[in-house]
């Protein structure tokens, strides 16, 4: 009979100390008065944002798309911090409860709940479960870092950086300046063959630049954005629109022969917080 009451009561408190902490961080109840208050979360990249349709200039499309991937990564990294705050207050409520739980099962009820030690972390979580809920709809994703992929088959027929090639326009890059920089890969292919996304994140551009360029702009976690040109918008144009979420491996549209080109590639160029890397640094094994 006691080992029977013993297991019983052992089942109480595991029991009552799950329902205390389970029901806070399932449905937070609203801070008290005088408790913490939320900072409403900055409105940096919401799924309803509107981007320009046309841009005058490359430069500009740029630092647009980096505008939107540095709010973006801003909102994912405070969505982070939350996470890792509403972990450590959940571990400090569990704490409280379960011995009081244990020494005082048969006055388990809303004096427990509500002591001031538990008031404090309940008006914690409180506020931290609308924060969370403000940044999910403001845009925050919580995506792991993955390596990039490459975004079609084909032969690089030109390089990231420094070159010999006439035609390559000056560039300063890391401090120096180079009579001949391009700045991007080319990658060749047969016209009309597949291109996709390298990364999930959010298109900013899809449509025709002055020189006549089909483009696709993307901006990504990690302040990254990158560029796909020369896709074809007679036969195949981009199945993207701005303002599309792809993940990595979607298809954003096909090779084609647009701008300034000599044969079917795509130029895929790629920037960090503004500055341009070499986009297979980004590529896994």
């Amino acid at each position: 009979m006691r080992s029977a009451c013993a297991r019983l009561r052992a089942l109480l408190v595991a029991v009552a100390v799950a329902l205390c902490v389970n029901g806070l961080l399932g449905a937070a109840p609203a801070a008290a008065d005088g408790g913490p208050k939320a900072t409403p979360a900055p409105r940096a990249a919401p799924i309803s944002r509107s981007y320009p349709r046309s841009f005058s200039t490359y430069d500009g499309l740029v630092e647009y798309a980096s505008k939107v991937a540095e709010d973006q990564q801003t909102l994912n990294d405070q969505l982070a911090d939350l996470a890792q705050r509403e972990h450590a207050t959940a571990t400090a409520l569990a704490a409280v409860l379960a011995p009081e739980v244990r020494h005082r099962l048969a006055d388990v009820d809303a004096d427990l709940i509500d002591s001031p030690r538990t008031a404090r972390l309940r008006s914690q979580l409180a506020v931290d479960a609308a924060a969370r809920q403000e940044l999910v709809v403001s845009g925050a994703t919580a995506r792991a870092v993955e390596p990039w992929k490459l975004p079609l088959e084909g032969e690089i027929t030109q390089g990231f950086g420094p070159t010999s090639a006439f035609f390559e326009p000056p560039l300063a890059y890391g401090g120096t300046v180079y009579a001949h920089f391009h700045a991007g890969t080319d990658i060749a292919a047969s016209w009309g063959s597949p291109i996709y996304a390298p990364a999930a994140g959010t298109v900013i551009f899809a449509g025709t630049m002055g020189d006549g360029a089909e483009v696709v702009v993307i901006a990504h976690d990690s302040g990254l954005v990158s560029m796909y040109a020369h896709l074809d918008n007679f036969a195949h144009p981009p199945t993207v629109s701005a303002g599309d979420t792809v993940q990595a491996g979607d298809q954003i549209g096909n090779v084609g022969l647009t701008g300034i080109t000599t044969g079917p590639h795509v130029h895929w160029a790629v920037w960090r917080d503004g500055e341009l890397i070499d986009p297979l640094s980004l590529v896994g094994g």
